[in-house]
């Protein structure tokens, strides 16, 4: 097997205990990309790194040029790369002129669609959610993404961009609509973690152990504090859900703000509600999805890939109840996951109780655990990485069909 230098261009690292997108991928890619046997590195402007998730670390200190298509292209060029793969931006595909480039780079530039390619419908419906107002500015890419669509300058991609990478087969058809080459387009499933299918007793550690006590029905929902995550709609649904029998349900909120987690229950009616702010440890969520009996994700608005907490729970085992919005709802019919109407409470509480049945949440699960034998793995994913280097067309990597 030939040897390739491979560059994971981005131009920030936050903190590796962070796991956050789209940083996530590009490290599990990194490392997947190493265990073949390929030179990778990461390259970055981030100060004192050296390594970063066990890949070496180039540093590029220029901002600039990881925001220009045509300065890309060169930073790879004068590293001698191979392959670089770098995370799709608005602001790429506006800094492509019209003329192609000369910059002499023999190697393959593959971008990836790291976030989903949202219609104008979606995104009008999501700016003009008065609850979503606060987090505008984590979602001002998504626009741009958009106006540079409607502004045409993806017809200029070719010349800069050799191969596309989508996770979703309706953004991949945005995509050749906006004007990139269907033949340089391919879909690459997200894989399961490995870590998350691991079996064995849940140990939730000394930190966990007190709060997540036995319970008859816990119902958990994992993530940062957003509104677009459903937080709200989180807090509403112990009050929907029937009084008898009575349930946990679990908030365990990603918040870097604590440095140990701050507890907060309350009783409403028969039930529970515990909301845990702080930073767990991937242990600590593995075990807590284990000691659950379903996993809630009522996202009113997907700002990355793929909601890997959705996988994450459901490689544990856990039927996961989530919303129709784009682009999950494109699994609805072809994974277990059991959707419903995002904002709607109601609709919401009426499709967990449906899990608790025996017979619907075996269906379920074995409708998951066909899911997770037909999904690609890291390995895998990184050879057909690297056959989109050879000038093939790309195959169609599956998750779930």
């Amino acid at each position: 097997m030939e040897t390739l230098r491979i560059a994971i261009v981005t131009e920030t690292l936050p903190p590796a205990q962070l796991n956050l997108q789209p940083w996530r991928y590009l490290g599990d890619l990194a490392g997947a990309l190493q265990s073949e046997g390929h030179e990778v590195s990461v390259v970055t402007s981030t100060e004192g790194v050296q390594r970063w998730i066990g890949v070496p670390v180039e540093r590029h200190a220029d901002r600039y040029d990881y925001r220009s298509a045509p300065s890309l292209r060169n930073v790879l060029r004068t590293g001698r790369f191979d392959i670089g793969a770098c995370r799709l931006t608005a602001g790429l595909f506006f800094s492509m002129p019209r003329h192609p480039p000369r910059d002499g780079f023999r190697g393959r530039l593959i971008g990836i669609f790291l976030r989903p390619l949202h219609s104008g419908r979606d995104l009008a419906k999501r700016f003009l959610d008065p609850t979503l107002a606060a987090e505008i500015r984590h979602d001002r890419h998504h626009a741009a993404l958009y106006a540079s669509r409607l502004l045409g300058t993806w017809s200029n991609a070719p010349a800069y961009v050799d191969r596309y990478v989508f996770l979703w087969d309706t953004d991949r058809q945005c995509g050749t609509a906006a004007g990139l080459p269907p033949s340089s387009c391919a879909v690459i499933r997200h894989p399961f973690d490995p870590f998350f299918l691991e079996r064995g007793p849940p140990d939730l550690g000394p930190r966990l152990s007190g709060i997540l006590s036995p319970a008859r029905r816990r119902v958990i929902f994992t993530g940062p504090p957003e509104e677009s995550r459903g937080v709200g709609d989180m807090l509403r649904l112990v009050h929907r859900l029937p009084r008898d029998p009575a349930t946990q349900v679990v908030l365990l909120l990603r918040d870097g703000a604590y440095s140990k987690p701050l507890i907060m229950r309350t009783r409403i009616g028969a039930h529970e509600l515990v909301v845990v702010r702080g930073l767990l440890s991937r242990e600590e969520l593995r075990a807590s999805y284990r000691v659950s009996q379903v996993a809630v994700f009522p996202y009113r608005f997907v700002r990355t890939g793929l909601p890997l907490v959705a996988l994450e729970a459901v490689a544990t085992g856990l039927p996961v109840v989530t919303t129709r919005v784009h682009p999950i709802r494109e699994l609805e019919g072809q994974t277990g996951l059991l959707f419903a109407d995002p904002a709607n409470p109601r609709d919401l509480a009426r499709t967990v109780q449906s899990l608790f049945d025996e017979g619907t949440r075996e269906r379920i699960q074995r409708a998951n655990r066909q899911w997770i034998q037909t999904s690609p793995d890291w390995r895998s994913v990184a050879k057909t990485f690297v056959s989109l280097s050879d000038g093939t067309r790309p195959p169609r990597v599956r998750e779930g069909s």
